[in-house]
């Protein structure tokens, strides 16, 4: 699956985190996660970013070995 052109909403990013809203917010401010403002209200997360900031995080294992499925749960929607 090619994930260069995929976005997700922040409900969805927060869900594949495992943080809140509130924590993504942060993440945003402290420059630690890309995202794309689509309109003043509306942020977007490209697919492949969400995947590098969770390699790169010190979350657990189990965290990162579901993100794949996670990520096409969330797709599905779509």
């Amino acid at each position: 699956m090619d994930n260069s052109n995929l976005f997700l909403t922040s409900e969805d990013v927060a869900t594949i985190l495992m943080v809140s809203k509130r924590t993504l917010q942060n993440y945003r401010t402290e420059g630690k996660l890309i995202y794309y403002k689509v309109s003043p209200k509306i942020i977007r997360y490209r697919v492949a970013d969400v995947v590098e900031f969770l390699k790169q995080s010190n979350c657990c294992s189990y965290q990162k070995d579901r993100v794949n499925e996670l990520i096409r749960k969330c797709l599905v929607k779509l």
